[in-house]
This record gives C-alpha cells, sequence and structure tokens, in this order.
C-alpha cells in the first residue's frame, strides 16, 4: 500500500510530463509555501511549520483515481497515508529546508503534526519540522528552501509567506526571492545525474533571513 502512495505522489509528475509528447523540462512539481518561524517561551527557535501547495496538474495526477466523497473532497482514509509516505521519502533531503546561524549549519528533526488538506483542486501539505536542538534566536538565522535536483521548484506565496510565532523583542526578518539563472536552459540529461547531496538547486533557493538582537 505504502509503494501505491509513494508512487502516486512523487511519480505523477513524471507521468504527466511522459504522456502525450509534452515536454521535458525542470521543474516538473511546483510548490508554493508558506514558513512560520517557531520560538519558545524562553525565546529560542524551536522549528519551522510549513504549509506546501502543490500545483492543480500535480494534485491531480498524485488523486488520480483515488476514493472521494460525494461532495468532491478526500477521506483522511486517503489523505492520511499519503501525508506519511510523503514526509517519509523527503528525509533523504532534508526535507528540503536547510538553516544555519552566523557560526554553524543547524539540523532538523523528523517531521510532526503532518497532514494533507485538500482546496481548490490542490493538495497543501503541511508540517511542523522541529530543530534538533532549539538554537537562541540571537545574531542572524538564514533559512533556504529548495530541491537540490530541481524536480520541485518552490517559491513564497505573496501574502504572508512568512510569520515568526512568538517572536521575541526587537527581532525582525525578510524574505529573499531566488535570483538563479532558468533551469530550462539545461538539458535533462543534467537533471539526471543531480542527486539529494548536488548544490546545484542552492542557487534557487528562497530564503529567509532572521536578525535579533
Amino acid at each position: 500500500m505504502a509503494s501505491r502512495f509513494a508512487v502516486r505522489l512523487f511519480c505523477a509528475a513524471l507521468a504527466l510530463f511522459s504522456m502525450g509528447g509534452m515536454a521535458r523540462a525542470h521543474p516538473h512539481v511546483w510548490v508554493t509555501m508558506k514558513t512560520q518561524i517557531l520560538y519558545g517561551p524562553d525565546g529560542m527557535v524551536t522549528g519551522l511549520k510549513q504549509d506546501w501547495t502543490f500545483d492543480e496538474a500535480f494534485t491531480a495526477f498524485a488523486l488520480q483515481g483515488l476514493e472521494r466523497n460525494k461532495d468532491g473532497t478526500y477521506p483522511d482514509s486517503v489523505l492520511k497515508p499519503l501525508a506519511e509516505v510523503n514526509v517519509t521519502s523527503l528525509k533523504e533531503y532534508e526535507y528540503f529546508v536547510r538553516a544555519k546561524t552566523a557560526k554553524a549549519q543547524v539540523r532538523f528533526k523528523d517531521p510532526t503534526d503532518y497532514s494533507l488538506t485538500f482546496a481548490n483542486d490542490a493538495l497543501t501539505l503541511h508540517f511542523i519540522l522541529p530543530l534538533e536542538k532549539p538554537v537562541p534566536a540571537k545574531g542572524l538565522m538564514t533559512f533556504e528552501i529548495y530541491d537540490p535536483t530541481m524536480f520541485v521548484s518552490f517559491s513564497f506565496a505573496e501574502k504572508e509567506p512568512v510569520t515568526l510565532a512568538a517572536m521575541p523583542e526587537g527581532c525582525a526578518f525578510q524574505v529573499i526571492a531566488a535570483q538563479g539563472p532558468q533551469a530550462g536552459q539545461l538539458t535533462e540529461d543534467f537533471f539526471s545525474r543531480l542527486t539529494s547531496s548536488s548544490s546545484y538547486g542552492a542557487q534557487f533557493a528562497d530564503r529567509i533571513q532572521v536578525k535579533c538582537p
């Protein structure tokens, strides 16, 4: 059962671009994201809350043939297994999120509170990504969100793309959109050689910079 959902969720885009002579070019999946940076009562950064909305074409292929409710929504028996396979499969890619302070890289634990919702013909993946160890909010902290293989394109939502939950006084943040070259200028063969450890996708990373006194 798990493999069935994995094929649907992560290979649906491949099916989309292999049918009907449609052109092949990276990326294949588009995600619009919102990120909330989480702080504990002691002012430590504890993690990120992610909301990723997949494009309609990918959503349609991922859900093709699956059970629907009479009102057109999808039951938990469909969405829960899809969410679990999604976050499990993303572990190899460190959940497409990188974080660092001015001094060191910051590691994450496995996601918690993950779920999928369906609205406006699109799937949205929700999850909390806890830091392995909470870090002080002092100084500069940077978060980058990208796919190293460029199979998935991430971009921030136009409205409230980033929020800070229980932000300590005096902190400020800015969102920096990626300014990398056009991925479409490269061949499919180039992208097929990229792996989860590749650095190519970093130049397409959308960044969040948070600075606290």
